[in-house]
């Protein structure tokens, strides 16, 4: 019995790992010469020195995040950031601390008229009130990477339930100490031998042959692989690719992400200890300093993604340097566009996404996929360990 998983980014080497845990043989399959997908940084000449695709965050209750941490050795690659969001009004000039905990009641009393079974929107439970607007709102922005008047309460509701709604150490920020692929791809690649998992690179998948509610054939550029009767298929890839290979997948639609990553002389004096801050009244939203790199992070931004890079980048820095009060060019500076960075979290779209079992055999994950929550990266680790679970299930067969 094998298992072929197909995509070697997060939610592949989740499964993976699990089917591999579990005692199955387990091979993967990755089109591009390394593993990771979208998980991905390089050095870039520009700036001159390591930047990721996007900055991202996580929270102390991603429990299936630092459970594949721990399965990979990777724990120690993460740094804990204080409870609280440096808040900077771009307007006006004000600054202000948030803490997430005390702001809690008042986002409890509006999600909870959400409970009727039915999803809706999340702007429509707030109205106008003054913490919605100076921290729910950005930070709905941010999680879900759509408006929050298209945004589903069902999946933002979810998000709480597995951190602020559990406290303290749920709730604490973290960040990858270097840069993601060296926090979550390269320890899982180096812990595949052990595992016994046959990772193949340069090796796209071309076709996808089903017969009678089964996979039974895949066609690389180097041959076809014939699924046996007790072999197993996951699917790991993006929606488009698994589109192009099921056809008759929902049409889910996407919204992108705009990123801009600064060389500058030296740390700003007036960016908050955290490091981070969260901008309103501007283009710009969450800023972000590792090093000489200040990176800024643009959610929902289809207005913002098909404009010439070099009027994003400055834009983005006249926010950078009125927010900082910083008078001088950076040094150097880079543009990244997701044109299909997350799926666009609206009700429609969440009742859309599909379950992990697609046939007899043949399983689906990534994070676009019915796992409940936004396209994190805890979506997409918790992904692969839904698709191994439903597949170990399927080969145990009824209790």
């Amino acid at each position: 019995m094998t298992v072929h998983v197909v995509g070697a980014g997060l939610a592949g080497l989740s499964c993976a790992l699990a089917a591999a845990d579990a005692g199955l043989d387990v091979v993967l399959h990755e089109s591009a010469g390394q593993a990771g997908g979208r998980c991905r940084s390089w050095r870039d000449a520009a700036i001159g020195e390591v930047i990721d695709n996007g900055t991202h965050m996580f929270l102390g209750g991603n429990h299936t995040l630092f459970s594949y941490l721990r399965r990979i050795g990777a724990l120690d690659r993460l740094t804990a950031a204080p409870l609280l969001f440096p808040m900077i009004d771009l307007a006006d000039g004000r600054r202000w601390t948030a803490t997430p905990l005390r702001l809690l009641p008042s986002l409890l009393s509006s999600i909870r008229r959400s409970r009727t079974g039915t999803d809706t929107d999340i702007a429509s439970l707030f109205g106008s009130s003054r913490n919605y607007r100076r921290f729910w709102e950005p930070i709905i922005l941010s999680v879900m990477n759509t408006p929050a008047e298209d945004a589903s309460v069902k999946v933002f509701r979810e998000v709480l339930v597995r951190t602020l709604w559990r406290g303290m150490g749920a709730s604490r920020p973290f960040m990858a100490r270097t840069s993601l692929p060296a926090t979550f791809i390269q320890p899982a690649q180096a812990a595949l031998p052990a595992a016994g998992i046959a990772l193949h690179l340069n090796h796209p998948l071309r076709h996808l042959e089903r017969s009678a509610g089964r996979a039974v054939e895949l066609s690389f550029d180097d041959g076809v692989q014939r699924i046996g009767p007790r072999d197993h298929v996951v699917l790991a890839v993006p929606w488009v690719v698994a589109a192009s290979l099921l056809p008759g997948l929902p049409v889910l639609p996407a919204s992108p992400i705009v990123n801009a990553h600064f060389r500058i002389a030296e740390a700003p004096r007036t960016l908050p200890s955290a490091g981070f801050a969260g901008l309103l009244g501007g283009t710009a939203q969450w800023m972000f300093l590792r090093g000489s790199v200040l990176s800024v992070t643009v959610s929902a931004a289809a207005g913002l993604v098909d404009r010439p890079a070099d009027d994003i980048r400055d834009q983005l820095w006249s926010d950078v340097s009125r927010a900082l009060d910083i008078g001088d060019r950076p040094l150097a500076a880079r543009v990244i566009k997701e044109k299909r960075a997350t799926l666009f979290h609206s009700p429609a779209v969440e009742a859309a996404r599909p379950r992990t079992r697609a046939g007899d055999n043949l399983f689906l994950a990534g994070d676009w996929t019915a796992t409940g929550l936004p396209c994190t990266l805890e979506g997409s680790i918790l992904s692969g360990k839904i698709a191994a679970d439903a597949l170990l299930s399927s080969i145990a067969g009824p209790p």
